[in-house]
């Protein structure tokens, strides 16, 4: 399988998204990629594009008296967790393709940076293909409710009441840690997933009722 260093040695000098076309990744995931090579010192961003260095390098052995500026243009800065926030928490459940108009962001490569922000806890991925959004920890979208449909928002008091280690003990303050929180989303993701697999089932079982009374009869 054709690597990053592989490619830029074929390419000689390309950008990330050159590279990431090549390898046929997301661009972000090549981004990264070629970053990590960076601090193994085999690989650098000159002028607009990534070259090879170290030990089988394209440039001259002798740099140039008075080389250019690097340029850090083709380098997008990190997707802002903070900002993110504060658009969900304004607008409700967005698209991928919303929340990259708004940061100003491919829609491909986003995809990437919410799936890292869902992994750390940060938002709640709902629904599956191309129907797919985003939204905040603990919104009636998060549970797979409408915006419509949704229920009013629970107070802190009243969330923390539905969890038995706090309700059992109403005198004390406990503040939950962040990977407790996140141990509880991903039970509750989980037993949501099999809720709605169990749903299907039972459809199904509606839908051909008549067959299996037939069954039984005889």
């Amino acid at each position: 399988m054709e690597t990053v260093l592989d490619a830029l040695k074929a390419m000689k000098k390309a950008t990330y998204r050159e590279v990431a076309a090549r390898l046929d990744i997301e661009p972000v995931e090549a981004l990264n990629m070629l970053r990590e090579q960076k601090e193994q010192g085999l690989c650098d961003f000159y002028d607009g594009g990534w070259e090879l260095t170290g030990d089988d390098p394209v440039k001259p052995a002798a740099a140039p008296a008075h080389k250019a500026p690097r340029l850090k243009g083709d380098e997008p800065a990190p997707v802002d967790a903070v900002a993110i926030r504060q658009l969900l928490g304004k607008n409700g459940a967005m698209t991928t393709a919303a929340l990259a108009a708004a940061v100003e962001r491919n829609a491909r490569g986003m995809v990437s940076v919410m799936l890292s922000f869902e992994h750390q806890g940060v938002v709640i991925k709902n629904g599956k293909g191309k129907g797919v959004t985003w939204s905040l920890p603990g919104t009636g979208e998060a549970a797979g409710v409408t915006a419509e449909a949704a229920q009013p928002e629970k107070t802190t008091a009243e969330i923390i009441e539905t969890i038995p280690a706090f309700a059992s003990r109403p005198d004390d303050l406990i503040i939950p840690s962040s990977r407790y929180i996140s141990g509880e989303i991903r039970r509750t993701k989980a037993k949501l997933a099999n809720l709605q697999r169990l749903q299907g089932a039972v459809r199904e079982l509606r839908r051909h009722k008549h067959l299996l009374a037939g069954m039984s009869d005889e």
